[in-house]
């Protein structure tokens, strides 16, 4: 965009503020725009708001404002800022981010602290379809007595994965494992927690472009016809390797509640319980195994 392009010379913080507004006042609102202003300035110049309130008229270095204003253009092509940084806060942690995993959300924030208040000590644990690893690895934190081990399909988000591990020191056990194929394993687990793929191919027009042009659909669309199929895979697997009253967790799509709940119960699973999320969705289910 040839507007930007023309701004390419030596900027202060409060030019480039007024600049990104400019740019980027019709796509967002402004509380949006404020949220990515600080993260990217954050980032870049390693400025927190009361830095940016006190010293707004520090000049940018020539790499921080190319930084910056090919931020700009990245958000007018609707990619979540938390890619553009290259991370995010998950459960007061550090994580890399990219295309290859999806992007946090406070709602699975919520199913980690459930598991947490649950939790006993020396539990094994595992997490299917880790992604970026911020379940898995924020159990590891939060629950040092308990052993994690995580399973995801995809080579590069398992890289990420392991990444983030080494950056918070922490301890899990990855490995490559298809839950959706035939599963031979002598492991036996305490618990099972899955964030796994279940928002319904019709659901996509409901979808921002944010989410729906950048993450990747691997880990988020399931068929139509089959929206309970990765649930049906994990509760497959339980069977053999879920120990007696052992305790599974679920983020689900809200509108299969039902449909999920009389699964379980099929299943041989007891004392369900369906938790709503900071949005009054049902989205979080436990469930113990005979």
């Amino acid at each position: 965009m040839s507007c930007l392009d023309d701004k390419r010379l030596k900027m202060t913080l409060k030019e480039f503020h007024k600049l990104f507004f400019e740019e980027l006042s019709l796509k967002f609102a402004k509380n949006e725009l404020d949220s990515f202003f600080f993260i990217l300035i954050k980032h870049s110049c390693d400025f927190e708001r009361i830095d940016f309130i006190l010293n707004p008229k520090v000049d940018l270095l020539k790499d921080q404002e190319n930084f910056l204003i090919n931020s700009i253009l990245l958000l007018q092509k609707e990619t979540p800022v938390q890619y553009i940084v290259g991370q995010t806060e998950f459960m007061n942690l550090n994580f890399t981010v990219n295309k290859n995993v999806l992007i946090p959300r406070p709602e699975t924030e919520e199913l980690v602290k459930w598991i947490i208040q649950d939790s006993e000590k020396g539990k094994n644990i595992l997490d299917i379809g880790t992604g970026s690893g911020c379940v898995a690895i924020s159990l590891d934190k939060y629950l040092p007595e308990c052993q994690i081990y995580a399973w995801d399909v995809c080579a590069k988000a398992l890289e990420i994965a392991k990444k983030n591990a080494k950056n918070n020191k922490s301890s899990v056990k990855f490995e490559m494992v298809d839950i959706t194929k035939k599963i031979k394993s002598k492991s036996m687990f305490d618990i099972i927690v899955s964030n796994p793929p279940y928002v319904t191919q019709s659901e996509k027009n409901k979808m921002h472009n944010n989410v729906l042009l950048h993450e990747p659909h691997l880990a988020l669309f399931v068929d139509d016809d089959k929206p309970l199929f990765f649930y049906k895979k994990i509760l497959d697997f339980s069977k053999t390797n879920l120990k007696k009253n052992g305790i599974i967790y679920f983020e689900i799509n809200e509108q299969f509640s039902k449909d999920f709940n009389k699964l379980l119960k099929e299943e041989g699973f007891y004392d369900i319980e369906i938790k709503k999320d900071f949005r009054s969705k049902n989205r979080m289910v436990r469930a113990y195994k005979l």
